[in-house]
């Protein structure tokens, strides 16, 4: 028998490939195109494999940048998503796809680019085709039951009296960070932007109002995007802040009208579990001082916040505001606003997660402040009526029943509903004098407000505040709401 025979005998007999014969590579699973991919959750060990074919099951969301997220009930809160619980996606995908969605998706991993500007995201699925998408099971919105009916924006409604209105000149300063492309959810713009058209309507020159909007560009083309254009001044930043503050400072007089609206993400402790959220710190940084009512015992929630290895302190958090990058701790932020002191009133409307710990810090007197939740709570999302179904929730709560209170209308033309589910005509003139007061505007949204968030109030700069519903009429004089009930924009 010659070589040759021998060789082609042993191939057949043992099953080896012959001298020089190509061999195809092997290929790491999940990774090749001919093996059938297994389909896992969105998971940070998942979006470690760096490089890989995956497919991921979730939802889709396109309120902020298009990715797939584990629960998408995580974009209701005003807190940055988490790392792991969402991976953003690169490439075409197909016409139809809505927030909600719930998909399975395919894809490469990609670490993102040395230049991007995401801030929580170990990872970016690169998808190639619109095919590599799968709807599982479409987010259904019930039909409309009612038309929008377009607001009127820049429209007063109410009919002041000579010296209604307080003399001087008006500055504004909107702030929304967003936190990151992730987590700047586009309800932070269509609220910045609702209030700007609203002080325009009230007398506010355009000039005086500074807004700093996450990395100081306006937003592309974004789902629940509203209609309407504003300036932006610069990246939301404490270096921005604390210039335009110093620049009001020196300027503002005695009968100067100051207005001020934080809009997005805030750090602190949560108190109750929320969602899927445990109680714990989230953002907020661990004070040694602070104010005696908002301690916080280890113990209690079986937690070392300060890491020294047990749980029997007792300790205190400073709450936090996000920038586009940092953070903005309460402490700070006030140290900043004390550089204005000269002005006729001050509003400060906080409507970030734990906003209600801003309060004590910001306390003065001639400001009224108020806030979306307590200092151990999360605010969220509104959400849309059934009669005007939407699948990116372009609003915040508080703010969009405050905006309703001073418009008359809902921004979005939606109709009022009651806890009960009955219309509720936005009437917030709840002394029937022909206008609406801050203080009245902020009781109606108060009594409007379905989340879980507990709204608070102040404007006597003394310690404590409101935080039930309280009667606005004939508020006594020097108490929490007698100066609001006196201030219009």
């Amino acid at each position: 028998m010659n070589r040759s025979a021998a060789a082609l005998l042993c191939v057949l007999l043992l099953g080896l490939p012959a001298p020089n014969a190509w061999s195809a590579p092997k290929v790491p699973p999940g990774s090749g195109s001919g093996v059938a991919l297994q389909t896992v959750p969105v998971s940070l060990p998942v979006l470690s494999r760096i490089g890989q074919k995956v497919s991921l099951s979730g939802f889709y969301y396109g309120g902020s940048i298009p990715m797939v997220i584990d629960d998408i009930s995580r974009t209701d809160y005003n807190m940055e998503l988490p790392a792991g619980c969402f991976v953003p996606l690169s490439g075409p995908r197909p016409s139809g796809l809505k927030s909600g969605d719930r998909i399975t998706v395919s894809g490469v991993l990609e670490r993102p680019g040395k230049t991007s500007s995401l801030k929580n995201s170990p990872a970016v699925l690169k998808i190639s085709s619109p095919e590599n998408v799968r709807i599982i099971a479409p987010r259904i919105l019930p039909p409309a039951t009612m038309k929008p009916v377009k607001p009127e924006m820049l429209r007063r409604l109410e009919k002041y009296r000579p010296g209604d209105l307080v003399p001087g000149r008006k500055f504004a300063v909107l702030i929304a960070g967003g936190g990151g492309p992730e987590s700047n959810h586009i309800r932070y713009w269509n609220d910045l932007l609702t209030m700007y058209n609203i002080l325009l309507g009230r007398g506010f020159a355009a000039a005086d109002i500074f807004v700093f909007y996450a990395d100081g560009a306006p937003p592309g083309d974004v789902e629940g995007k509203i209609e309407g254009s504003m300036p932006v001044n610069g990246t939301a930043s404490r270096t921005n802040i604390q210039r335009c503050f110093r620049t009001i400072g020196t300027v503002s007089r005695d009968n100067d009208f100051i207005f001020i609206m934080t809009n997005d993400h805030g750090g602190g402790f949560l108190e109750v579990r929320t969602g899927s959220l445990d109680p714990g710190l989230y953002g907020g940084r661990v004070a040694s001082a602070g104010e005696a009512n908002d301690s916080i015992s280890e113990a209690q929630f079986s937690l070392d916040l300060n890491g020294d290895g047990d749980t029997t302190d007792v300790l205190r958090a400073d709450e936090s505001l996000n920038m586009w990058t940092g953070r903005y701790y309460d402490d700070d932020f006030a140290a900043d606003l004390n550089r204005i002191t000269r002005y006729g009133t001050m509003v400060i409307h906080l409507e970030q997660c734990f906003s209600g710990g801003f309060l004590d810090d910001l306390r003065a007197p001639r400001r009224i402040i108020f806030s979306a939740t307590s200092e151990q709570r999360v605010s969220r999302a509104h959400s849309a009526s059934p009669a005007h179904p939407r699948a990116v929730q372009p609003y915040n709560e508080i703010f969009y029943w405050f905006a309703a209170a001073l418009l008359g209308e809902t921004p979005d033309g939606d109709y009022a509903v009651d806890r009960n589910g009955a219309p509720w005509t936005p009437n917030a003139d709840y002394d029937g004098n022909g206008k609406v007061s801050v203080f009245e505007a902020f009781m109606f949204a108060r009594r409007m407000n379905l989340k879980d968030g507990l709204p608070w109030y102040e404007d006597d700069s003394r310690p404590g505040c409101i935080t039930v519903t309280v009667d606005t009429r004939n508020v006594p004089e020097g108490r929490d709401g007698w100066l609001g009930s006196r201030t219009f924009f």
